[in-house]
């Protein structure tokens, strides 16, 4: 494998997950992730890309000849694999137009910086001029407002059942090479690079557009019912069998509670009857009422947890369309106003910032409660903050090269309070790693781009292809156009001692 080196300003001035830094003076050339917040980056330059052929001229110009370039859409990312110290950030937002759109075979191409909302809604107006009826098959669950390119550099998953990851739903798409070349990718034309771009966390190519197949429309009748980890699995598999398309579990949060990871609310859809008239107006959250449901996460879990699943069992037998129910409210900047109450309810002189981190760990699915009942003893003895969790299920990747989905795994995403100070962010690494190692123990795996602080040892033991993945890289983009912190800082672990 070649030696990667990393100047300076490619490892010692990004503002990551260990290091608390002041605000960079120029706010222009800033950016930082929406959820955890704490990857703020100064680039060099920040340019809002809005054809491939700007790119082109970019990746080929004599001005940015030697420079590094990392790819951005939504922002959502938590692991610093959109941003790049001195880097230039290519701001993928105004990518947001509709290619083409094959009402026969249910293909959609949209161009890579367009988000899921946009996309849903493009979609229904499609549906409406060509009399058709098709849906997305999944997206990113809890946020609209995710680029189709970052989800495909992610190859992310969604609470659909029986289905593999997001390359499972991907026809093709449009690469530019390091070298400016535009190529088109699919399994059957530049096959390894199909491989290595979903899932390659925008290390090799820039995504100019992307085709995803959809699937017909449907009604969709919500079932919900509290049950506990150890039978979880077990009433997934008879849902499924029962004819469940979607479906998720989410786990109680009160660590004072023998319940605490244990008990939770699943839920479940069924196709029904088309003409079966959606009846979801009345039983719905509000931006407020999500606002306070994240608040009394904070302060007083058992009511959170309460008023949870009250709502959702009020909403058994509640009808939506497949066309729509995957969007998901999303609240923005919902930390400050709970920052200003600990200020003000604690006393304190000034503003404490904070935020959530998020992991997704993977077990077998036998495994599960196993894995919750060990996560249960260690975070409780942690003392860590635990703010929402959910169960999901996933089906095997046997296609993309970095493949995170290696078995049929329970997928189980933690979202921990962090405080924005560097003993808060420690106390996180030190969770996330022991959540990583429980799993690992059990045969299991985690997700690469929450965060950073896996060890080198659970890197090469989740993937061991690592190393030839860096190798790849080098052979694709041998000059290092495409980079970022989270790769740099990768690239680090792997090397060191």
């Amino acid at each position: 494998m070649h030696n990667i080196k990393f100047s300076e300003s490619h490892t010692g001035k990004e503002h990551h997950q260990l290091t608390i830094a002041k605000e960079p003076s120029d706010e222009a050339k800033c950016a930082n992730d929406i959820h955890s917040k704490l990857n703020l980056t100064r680039h060099n330059e920040i340019i809002k890309v809005t054809s491939g052929s700007e790119v082109q001229e970019l990746l080929t110009a004599q001005k940015y000849a030697g420079c590094s370039f990392s790819i951005a859409g939504g922002r959502h990312a938590m692991g610093g694999q959109q941003f790049l110290c001195d880097g230039i950030l290519l701001d993928t937002r105004g990518l947001n137009k509709v290619v083409d759109f094959c009402p026969v075979r249910g293909l959609l191409t949209a161009q890579s910086g367009m988000l899921w909302g946009d996309l849903v809604f493009h979609l229904g107006e499609l549906n409406k001029k060509h009399n058709s009826d098709w849906s997305i098959v999944q997206k990113p669950t809890g946020a609209d407002d995710i680029s189709l390119g970052g989800s495909l550099a992610s190859n992310i998953h969604g609470r659909v059942l029986g289905r593999r990851p997001f390359i499972a739903d991907i026809e093709r798409f449009t690469a530019i090479l390091a070298d400016g070349n535009r190529i088109t990718v699919s399994r059957s034309k530049n096959e390894e690079l199909f491989r290595l771009a979903i899932g390659g966390y925008g290390m090799f190519c820039f995504v100019e557009d992307v085709t995803i197949r959809l699937t017909k429309s449907s009604k969709l009748q919500r079932k919900v019912e509290l049950t506990n980890s150890k039978d979880l699995i077990g009433r997934f598999a008879e849902l499924q069998s029962a004819g469940a398309r979607y479906g998720d579990f989410q786990f109680c949060i009160d660590a004072s509670n023998d319940s605490f990871l244990n008990n939770g609310i699943l839920s479940a859809y069924f196709p029904v009857q088309d003409d079966t008239t959606d009846n979801t107006s009345d039983i719905k959250l509000s931006e407020n009422n999500w606002r306070e449901l994240l608040r009394l996460a904070h302060v007083d879990k058992a009511k959170a947890f309460t008023t949870y699943s009250n709502h959702y069992q009020r909403t058994d037998g509640q009808i939506y369309s497949s066309q729509t129910f995957q969007l998901s409210l999303y609240v923005p900047d919902y930390h400050e106003s709970i920052d200003t109450e600990r200020v003000e309810s604690q006393n304190r002189s000034s503003h404490v910032k904070a935020s959530e981190m998020i992991t997704e760990l993977y077990v077998p699915r036998s495994k599960l409660h196993e894995f919750l009942q060990s996560a249960k003893i260690a975070l409780k003895r942690q003392c860590a903050d635990v703010i929402y969790g959910t169960v999901r299920l996933i089906e095997k990747d046997t296609e993309s090269f970095l493949a995170w989905a290696k078995e049929d795994y329970a997928c189980v995403i933690f979202n921990l309070h962090i405080d924005h100070n560097q003993l808060s962010i420690l106390r996180a690494k030190h969770s996330f790693r022991t959540l990583i190692e429980i799993a690992h123990e059990l045969n299991g795996s985690y997700y690469l781009t929450y965060h950073r602080y896996a060890t080198k040892e659970q890197l090469l033991a989740a993937y061991p292809q690592f190393p030839s993945f860096i190798q790849k890289k080098i052979d694709y983009d041998p000059h290092g156009k495409f980079r970022s912190t989270w790769f740099n800082q990768m690239c680090l672990t792997v090397q060191a001692d």
